[in-house]
């Protein structure tokens, strides 16, 4: 979006034109009524809600228990079925079901709970941010966990959940990592002082709990400057054309964008 300040965007935004621009448009410019919800957010977004409860306790030095860790997964995941349904936003569960997602759950934050460090210094959880990344660009968004690793250096972590790990491509060129990495030297005053890491939960038939360190450096930054510089150039020419692919099938807007080669 451009404003009479320049550029705003999140990368919330940014990947969503990255990965489908048709998605971004009915999203964010169409503001189009969802037509179902997609179970892999409302899961993720429950784990999230109990790493951190896990993590304000750490931070005030009384972690919860383990039953209070998953019991706020238990309440947010059903929570949030209840509202898509009274909503009118049915949930998409796919091959699955709300049972077999909730055992699922509680089996990841078992492992999660067995193998996290209790040693880490908590500096903030879902942390909000916004900075100009360059003159006349403003990115905002929020940080799942900022960690202080003594003599001035943080670290950055962003919790995922997810199928399998993250394979070279995804480690070398996603862009989230320069992002936060960005955000979190400008909110912390510690430029060139910051590490980042995907805590990965795998929804693997045994779950996996694994810590993936990313780096980056100014090409990076220059790269994504661009990127967020081409978006807004598209989308200013009203350029939102569908990415067909295996995202398709759990997408929210699937009827509304309509078949393939046709037209919402």
């Amino acid at each position: 979006m451009t404003t009479k300040l320049g550029t705003r965007t999140s990368y919330s935004k940014l990947s969503t034109w990255l990965r489908c621009p048709r998605k971004y448009r009915l999203r964010y410019v169409d503001d189009a009524p969802e037509e179902r919800t997609a179970v892999a957010l409302v899961f993720g977004t429950a784990i999230h809600e109990a790493c951190e409860l896990f993590f304000e306790g750490l931070k005030v030095g009384a972690p919860p228990s383990s039953d209070e860790v998953h019991g706020a997964f238990h309440r947010a995941f059903t929570d949030s079925v209840k509202l898509a349904e009274d909503m009118h936003v049915p949930m998409d569960w796919g091959k699955t079901n709300q049972t077999d997602m909730i055992e699922k759950g509680e089996a990841m934050i078992a492992v999660f709970l067995d193998e996290v460090d209790r040693g880490i210094r908590v500096v903030g959880t879902e942390v909000p941010f916004e900075f100009e990344i360059a003159p006349d660009r403003t990115v905002n968004g929020v940080i799942d966990l900022i960690l202080d690793e003594g003599n001035g250096r943080y670290r950055v972590v962003d919790i995922k959940t997810a199928a399998s790990t993250y394979g070279p491509d995804r480690i070398d060129y996603d862009q989230q990592p320069t992002v936060y990495l960005a955000a979190a030297e400008y909110l912390c005053g510690a430029y060139g002082k910051v590490d980042f890491e995907y805590w990965l939960l795998l929804k693997t038939k045994k779950p996996q709990f694994k810590i993936i360190p990313v780096v980056r450096d100014a090409n990076d930054r220059v790269e994504l400057i661009q990127t967020i510089d081409d978006v807004e150039t598209a989308r200013q020419h009203g350029v939102y054309p569908r990415i067909r692919g295996f995202m398709c099938a759990g997408c929210e807007y699937r009827d509304c964008c309509g078949q393939k080669g046709g037209r919402p």
